[in-house]
């Protein structure tokens, strides 16, 4: 583990280092924990995992498909 201190620009922006953005793509989430915050990377759901998960016998509302997806 590397402890790096930054400081915020005028803006309120913070500079992160090469290899921590390449580390986390190009979008994060920022998740505020109280005493700290976290960067995650955010990274697109793999959809394909949900194929052929559930039988489906004729196709519903979209709604009630995305809850039985989850459900899975």
């Amino acid at each position: 583990m590397e402890i790096l201190v930054k400081r915020f620009d005028p803006q309120g922006r913070l500079l992160l280092p090469k290899e921590l953005r390449e580390k986390l793509g190009e979008e994060v989430m920022i998740v505020d924990l109280g005493d700290r915050v976290e960067l995650l990377p955010r990274r697109r759901a793999d959809l394909k995992k949900f194929f052929d998960s559930i039988e489906v016998e004729e196709l519903k509302e979209w709604e009630e498909l995305k809850k039985e997806l989850w459900a899975e």
